[in-house]
């Protein structure tokens, strides 16, 4: 049996076609709809209820059509959602196939060299190394809503000539941008074929959980899945932002307060070193060469 809404609480109607956010069709307590920087609608929430309520409401509703909704915690939002990988080029085919051929290389001599990639499915080797520092055509999301609350409220710091060094920092309310925002991104959640791979007509996504062995520890940490919009040969779209459902903001000063000091949710527990993470310190003993296009096992620091 369907659960029973209090219609104070929740507005669920046939939502029909698809828009920009399906999250103005709802009505939350401690929620109203706001307008970040680009003019787009956005669900301001007020408290933890309000949130988890948001997302859950995305969770049951796209469900029933087929959807998986993940999360992306981000500082602020954008008018793209572009892979790591096709970022500065733009539609240009030639270029992102010049990139695409980089990746593949760089991928082919750290699964040549590390004996572990042969234990787990190849569909599966490059999103894992993507968690990991690589830029390739998928996404980064999260199936923990306080693990993207954590990354909306955290900055990431590069250095290094092929920016190798990583390093975050909590965000402060008093300098930093006001909000914190939580993108809920739609995938195909069909599974077709091996455990871990969902593929659908638009998008394909690995569950690192599943796909991937725990010696690789962070992206179990993290609950971490990747995804991408499927397309044509090697081609695909450079743009992922029209599978974004809704986003969710509220201001950083709470996103703190909800989140407190749990080690739980912490650089050590979330990127674990790689004396816990032993397929980490593989690929870092593996010194594989750096590219300046698409990255490299990047180092972090605490």
């Amino acid at each position: 049996m369907e659960p029973n809404f209090d219609d104070e609480c929740f507005s669920l109607e046939d939502l029909g076609g698809e828009m920009a956010n399906l999250l103005g069709n709802i009505s939350i307590r401690n929620a109203e709809i706001a307008k970040d920087p680009h003019g787009q609608e956005v669900l301001h929430v007020r408290d933890p209820h309000a949130l988890i309520q948001a997302a859950g409401y995305l969770k049951f509703t796209r469900g029933k059509k087929n959807e998986a909704i993940y999360f992306r915690g981000q500082s602020e939002t954008y008018s793209t959602l572009t892979p790591s990988l096709f970022r500065g080029i733009g539609p240009n085919q030639s270029a992102q196939s010049k990139r695409v051929m980089e990746q593949n290389r760089f991928i082919a001599e750290i699964v040549g060299k590390a004996d572990i990639f042969s234990r787990f499915p190849q569909f599966a080797h490059e999103p894992l190394l993507q968690h990991y520092g690589l830029s390739t055509t998928w996404i980064d999301l999260v199936d923990n809503i306080w693990v993207a609350l954590w990354f909306a409220s955290h900055e990431a710091h590069v250095s290094g000539k092929q920016s190798q060094y990583l390093h975050f920092e909590k965000r402060m309310p008093a300098t930093d941008h006001e909000f914190a925002y939580i993108l809920l991104v739609a995938a195909d959640s069909s599974q077709a074929g091996p455990p871990g791979l969902f593929k659908g007509t638009e998008t394909e996504l690995v569950d690192l959980r599943v796909a991937c062995p725990s010696i690789f520890l962070r992206p179990h940490a993290q609950h971490g899945v990747l995804f991408r919009r499927r397309g044509k040969g090697n081609l695909r779209p450079t743009d992922y932002s029209d599978q974004i459902r809704g986003v969710i903001r509220m201001r950083l000063s709470d996103a703190l307060s909800w989140l407190g000091e749990a080690k739980t949710l912490g650089i050590h527990t979330l990127f674990p070193p790689p004396y816990y993470d032993q397929g980490y310190k593989i690929l870092l003993d593996g010194r594989f060469e750096n590219s300046r296009k698409v990255g490299s096992i990047l180092i972090v620091g605490a």
